[in-house]
């Protein structure tokens, strides 16, 4: 039986003190102390102990402090309150953390993390990098000219739009004050504002997330993404100055 006491977490001295304490009944300190051969201070902290662990009942009477065994039942039930607790605390510290998961992916490598900058060519990558953004991105900001990405992407823009209002994502636009720029309406999903000195402009900016991709509208397509934090926080503040200089 002692082997199966100390199996449930007790010590030697802790297991002998737990069975002086059922043959005698509630009784002092100073008595089981005498009973085991132990200081007296040395069984009140082995009582203590036994009591934080649910095998021992402490009460006072006729001012003297007594200690009981608790009813060897009662332990089973003690055993299955500190089970269902340790379950709560389980199943508590489970959805803090499917909570935080998706945060401390993004702080995930974030120091050591390099600017990564990729070069695209031919209106196949183009079209696939818009696709990109896409299926990427939570929020876009653009700046350039929808004249010259019309006249050079053509269709694609329009798939473009499409796609993105499918996807309920929100774009914040600043475009020349052209006839075709002007084609472009607002709506939940759209904010739109006018800069009359990028008319010429032959480079679209896109920003979003953690990328910033610049679509270079020469005669042969080309694009060229850089996946950076800090670069791209960069983008999104000059961006914000234009916004504030552009008209609506």
């Amino acid at each position: 039986m002692e082997q199966e006491l100390k199996g449930l977490g007790l010590s030697e001295k802790e297991v002998e003190i737990y069975l002086i304490s059922i043959k005698t009944g509630e009784t002092t300190a100073n008595r089981i102390a005498d009973l085991v051969g132990l200081p007296r201070s040395t069984t009140y902290d082995i009582l203590e102990k036994l009591r934080h662990k649910g095998f021992i009942t402490t009460f006072v009477k006729d001012k003297k402090t007594y200690f009981l065994a608790n009813n060897p039942e009662i332990l089973l039930t003690t055993i299955e309150e500190k089970k269902k607790a340790i379950n709560e605390e389980l199943t508590n510290q489970k959805q803090i953390l499917i909570k935080i998961i998706p945060q401390l992916k993004k702080e995930q490598n974030q120091i050591n993390k390099k600017p990564v900058a990729e070069v695209f060519e031919g209106k196949v990558s183009i079209s696939n990098i818009l696709d990109e953004i896409i299926e990427n991105a939570d929020y876009i900001k653009i700046i350039g000219s929808q004249k010259n990405a019309i006249k050079r992407i053509g269709y694609r823009t329009e798939r473009f739009r499409s796609k993105r209002k499918e996807r309920g994502i929100r774009v914040y636009q600043i475009l020349e004050e052209s006839k075709e720029a002007r084609k472009e309406k607002e709506n939940t999903y759209t904010k739109i504002r006018f800069l009359k000195s990028i008319e010429k402009s032959r480079d679209a900016i896109f920003i979003y997330n953690d990328a910033t991709v610049h679509l270079i509208l020469a005669q042969e397509l080309s694009a060229i993404r850089i996946k950076s934090k800090e670069y791209t926080q960069a983008q999104e503040i000059n961006f914000n100055e234009l916004w504030k200089q552009a008209k609506k």
